[in-house]
């Protein structure tokens, strides 16, 4: 809690790190020594102060394009390493009160020999959960382990909401395929789709920023960064395959869900069908009784009418009967399977 009672403008926390990497709150005076030999901060900066650019501009050791991804405006995910300094920009969810939200945010950092700074213009989820975990005892003897730690909780975020995804898909799944229920799982199936869009969207970008670190540390022979990126890209390239494979089951539901729906549109249709074939000899029998015409059937009988109905009802049964000889009622159609 100290190390959020911090008296530098833009600044949320300063964290300093002894030899072994136990964390410590930092102090403005801190600021000054960001860079120098021996010493290993990690300063989390605001976006949503107005003085985050003056105070990027006041530090001496960060390169032209760590001040533009720390303060410029970012709109994608990237990675890049020049003089000696990492920066770039990651996809993070946002932490609420609530705990992790649905709204992202790019966590932007700049990593270079002894610091590490990142910012953001809302609390993001991987940096708080690290800041909690040095609180509780966890340790980071390099710059590169913290940043592993911070894209690590990234990949777990991630990975825990594609899991609650595919919980969700797995009771549609039942719903659909077990009990035959479609038309009430479109919406649920809907909302489903559209975050697995967003979180596959989120972990393509992080696996290719993550692979473009690789590259990058193999092509400048950075040891340490090179194992660190090649662990990470491991975990993106699963968590990518995640997202794939909740993307294939989101269209198979929805492929399920179509079927189901299809054949209840048929069976409605077929009963439809069937009730008008049965009733339009009625109908031709009352619209043959309502001609204006002389010397009309039953038209002279006082009991016309009564022979009109019985008429009515015969032309609807014969229909009827007619209908299940050729098979075309689904009981005709059973007694022609059983026959067969």
């Amino acid at each position: 809690k100290p190390a959020l009672d911090v008296d530098v403008p833009a600044c949320a926390w300063i964290l300093r790190f002894d030899a072994e990497g136990r964390a410590d709150p930092g102090a403005s005076v801190d600021v000054g020594t960001l860079g120098a030999e021996g010493t290993f901060l990690w300063l989390h900066l605001d976006r949503a102060d107005a003085r985050l650019r003056d105070l990027v501009e006041s530090i001496d050791c960060l390169t032209v394009e760590a001040r533009d991804a720390l303060a410029g405006s970012v709109d994608h995910q990237f990675v890049e390493h020049v003089d000696g300094v990492l920066c770039g920009a990651i996809v993070d969810h946002q932490q609420t009160i609530d705990g992790v939200g649905s709204d992202i945010d790019f966590l932007r950092f700049a990593l270079g020999r002894g610091f590490l700074l990142t910012s953001r213009r809302s609390p993001l989820y991987s940096t708080e959960a690290v800041r909690r975990a040095l609180a509780a005892g966890s340790k980071a003897p390099t710059p590169e382990a913290l940043f592993e730690m911070i894209v690590t909780h990234v990949c777990d975020c991630s990975a825990r909401m594609l899991r609650d995804v595919a919980v969700i898909f797995d009771k549609i799944e039942e719903n659909v395929v077990i009990e035959g229920r479609g038309r009430d799982q479109r919406a649920g199936l809907g909302h489903a789709r559209r975050k697995t869009i967003r979180l596959t969207r989120q972990v393509n970008g992080i696996q290719s920023t993550m692979h473009r670190l690789e590259e990058t540390a193999e092509a400048q022979q950075l040891e340490e960064l090179g194992e660190i990126a090649a662990s990470l890209a491991q975990r993106s390239d699963s968590l990518c395959r995640d997202a794939a494979n909740l993307q294939d089951r989101s269209r198979i539901l929805q492929e399920e869900i179509n079927a189901v729906l299809a054949l209840e549109t048929n069976d409605r249709l077929y009963l439809l069908t069937t009730l008008t074939a049965i009733l339009l000899p009625a109908t031709l029998v009352t619209g043959y009784f309502g001609m204006n015409t002389k010397q009309l059937l039953f038209s002279e009988n006082d009991n016309g009418t009564l022979y009109a109905t019985l008429l009515c009802i015969a032309a609807s049964a014969a229909a009827m009967i007619i209908m299940r000889v050729l098979g075309i009622t689904e009981a005709g159609a059973a007694r022609r399977q059983l026959k067969d």
